[in-house]
């Protein structure tokens, strides 16, 4: 495979117009939606132009993508203001979760994601691609913008759901009423979502009006998709690039587990200035050294020495790598298993989510409390991460999880409704019921109020999966 044709993704490559002095005066040249003078997208510049630690973080955190996506909405003739809609809807976290479960930069629902072409499985959420999900929010706002024929109501439509804008514009068009965005009765949330979207990018058009320096961001993308020949373990990737395993799961926040999905995506993000070495390395490494992983339901019958020989691998290696204590294995249980490359494997975490937890080890006379108190941590968090109850005994030389096991965990608060119980929210969230007790402190769990607000603690990769 020549280079040339690792080196992929021209959108991602195009060089920024000529004519631009800096990254801002070229996103604003391709505004397109237009200045609307309109007391409430007036409040939310001041607002933001008010907050200018928090812009500057915002957009610390975006540098990497913003001229990709830029890149990506002037390739569709989209208005350049829409790349405002990932700093509102996530923060330009690509882990983000809401709790309706929505996920990634542009906050897709699961039906939305599959409705657009996301691919979702257990080892990849293309709602957490920085590419693919790119492309599918360009789909998304090309179909309501040929639904609505209107920027604010598409914007509009994007945050409600097409349905209650529609229902909202027949509604007015009975009474005779103006059926523009500002004209609609639509829930407060939505009302406030727009202007807020058109504030942010007047800020980002005009910062000196509003006294605000913006972080320099380079007009060039600082990031290039390589194409991959197939599946490929991120350790190995991380190696060829000469780069951390961390640093390249940040730019490839999609993949859940060590490995790229064996079906596709074969891509991986990588800075600019790796990419090349990384496509030079790529080549030059022989196909029996690629680690090719299998994830495998235990058969009746099965056996780790079978298992390993089948896949070339060894015995040692599936052990580390799902970190089993013994040699038992049970009907139904999954096992991660790497092929192909057995000195490749060497070093992986444990574990079938790769992780970046830190562990102790018990010693005598410690106690949950004490442990957790230690490494300032809850010790609902210390149960869960080791799958523990409040009341389990601990002993000496028992290695325990001290920080949170994974790095696509976040925090959702859900309100509680009529007719939940503790198992529908748990199963809703796909955690256990003993953690939201523990987490939330519930003294009474079988007596959920409606209106209640929980803390929920959920690991995103888990919402992958269809």
């Amino acid at each position: 495979m020549k280079v040339r044709h690792l080196l992929a993704a021209a959108v991602l490559c195009c060089a920024a117009p000529a004519f631009a002095t800096d990254f801002w005066t070229s996103l604003a040249e391709d505004y397109a939606i237009g200045q609307q003078d309109h007391e409430d997208v007036r409040y939310w510049s001041d607002d933001f132009a008010s907050r200018p630690h928090e812009i500057r973080t915002l957009v610390g955190r975006a540098e990497p993508y913003l001229a990709v996506i830029a890149a990506q909405l002037r390739a569709a003739e989209l208005p350049a203001e829409l790349i405002c809609i990932p700093f509102l809807e996530s923060g330009f976290d690509p882990n983000a979760f809401s709790s309706g479960t929505a996920a990634g930069l542009w906050q897709f629902m699961p039906q939305t994601a599959d409705r657009f072409g996301l691919q979702r499985t257990w080892w990849y959420d293309g709602r957490r691609d920085i590419i693919a999900s790119t492309e599918a929010a360009v789909r998304y706002l090309t179909y309501l913008h040929d639904l609505f024929d209107d920027w604010l109501l598409s914007l509009a439509a994007y945050n409600a759901g097409e349905g209650r804008v529609r229902r909202a514009i027949a509604r007015n068009r009975k009474l005779g009423r103006p059926t523009d965005f500002w004209s609609l009765d639509l829930p407060s949330q939505t009302r406030a979502y727009v202007p807020r979207v058109l504030g942010l990018a007047e800020v980002f058009a005009h910062p000196e009006q509003f006294d605000l320096r913006l972080p320099p961001v380079s007009r060039q993308p600082q990031t290039i998709a390589v194409s991959l020949p197939g599946q490929l373990g991120l350790p190995q990737a991380a190696k060829l690039a000469g780069m951390s395993l961390e640093a390249i799961r940040r730019l490839n926040p999609a993949f859940n587990s060590f490995a790229t999905d064996p079906a596709g995506p074969h891509r991986l993000l990588l800075p600019a200035d790796k990419a090349g070495d990384f496509a030079l390395a790529l080549q030059s490494l022989p196909a029996s050294q690629r680690v090719t992983w299998t994830r495998h339901r235990v058969q009746a019958g099965d056996t780790l020495s079978e298992l390993a020989e089948d896949f070339d691998t060894t015995v040692g290696v599936i052990r580390s790598i799902n970190a089993l204590e013994g040699h038992r294995i049970r009907i139904g249980q999954v096992l991660m298993i790497p092929g192909g490359a057995k000195q490749a494997v060497a070093g992986l975490p444990a574990g079938q989510r790769s992780s970046g937890a830190r562990f102790y080890k018990v010693r005598a006379g410690d106690s949950l409390w004490s442990i957790a108190r230690k490494h300032d941590i809850h010790v609902a968090d210390l149960t869960r991460w080791n799958r523990l109850s409040s009341r389990t005994v601990i002993r000496p030389g028992q290695t325990l999880v001290v920080t949170s096991p994974s790095r696509t965990e976040r925090t959702v608060y859900y309100t509680v409704r009529s007719g939940d119980s503790l198992g529908s929210i748990a199963k809703r969230y796909r955690v256990r019921t003993s953690d939201i007790v523990a987490i939330n402190k519930l003294s009474s769990p079988d007596r959920l109020k409606p209106g209640q607000r929980l803390k929920i603690r959920v690991d995103v990769a888990d919402h992958s999966g269809v």
